[in-house]
């Protein structure tokens, strides 16, 4: 079926069942049957979709930042990107990017998610910490403990113990999004996961640590922003094994 807008394609019309649809001239989205999805803007520099149930796929070559789907929790923003997005009955979504990047982004939390990686978003506390796929189950399990557990509790202390045990020199793309959701001791414990091999029980130092894993200094100072700091210079040969 073709994607089209009830009420004339206006802004905020409903979108039916959309297989192999256009969306405009940036590129094919495709709706599975009895998802609920709404057309907000058809602009010629945005294009965005709600998805409030249901599950999509997207394949955009579109510069950045035209094409948006908005959901309970977040809002996918196109990188230039394959992607799959979902949305449950309880307003949880999952995304899974096949090409290219999408930023997660709701109130100022952001997570960059590459090809072959996922992310959770959740109601009231937005994007998760994005992983790739082929991650253990216990990583994925733990840093989803770690995603909802209360700051400062004991629950979210032992996940992240457990999520950096369990990371692989793949996993940098996670604990570069944790150096901004950590602070204090915890914050160090990311960085000197990130920045010595498993074997080095020495205490990093800050500066060397940064300089070992090119990632801009002030993150483990600050850790705002630091893994879209990161992506954005190609900073992704950190020291993990």
């Amino acid at each position: 079926m073709r994607c089209r807008a009830s009420g004339g394609g206006s802004a905020g019309g409903g979108v039916e069942h959309a297989r192999g649809a256009g969306v405009g001239e940036i590129g094919q989205v495709q709706v599975d049957p009895g998802s609920r999805v709404r057309l907000v803007e058809a602009k010629a520099d945005e294009h965005r979709l709600a998805l409030a149930r249901g599950k999509m796929q997207a394949f955009i070559w579109a510069p950045p930042r035209q094409f948006y789907v908005d959901t309970p929790s977040a809002v996918a923003v196109d990188l230039g990107c394959a992607y799959t997005l979902e949305v449950g009955e309880d307003g949880q979504g999952l995304l899974s990017v096949v090409a290219g990047w999408v930023a997660f982004e709701w109130q100022g939390r952001e997570s960059f998610v590459p090809a072959m990686a996922m992310c959770v978003t959740r109601p009231r506390l937005g994007p998760g910490t994005p992983y790739f796929s082929d991650a253990s189950e216990e990583f994925q399990n733990a840093l989803a403990i770690f995603d909802v557990a209360e700051s400062g509790s004991d629950a979210r202390s032992n996940a992240l113990q457990t999520t950096l045990a369990k990371s692989r020199k793949r996993d940098a793309l996670t604990l570069w999004h944790l150096l901004a959701r950590t602070d204090g001791d915890d914050r160090l414990r990311v960085y000197s996961r990130l920045a010595r091999p498993a074997d080095d029980q020495a205490q990093p130092d800050v500066g060397i640590a940064a300089r070992r894993t090119e990632i801009p200094a002030d993150c483990v100072a600050h850790g705002s922003g630091c893994g879209r700091d990161a992506i954005a210079g190609g900073f992704f040969e950190p020291a993990v094994v």
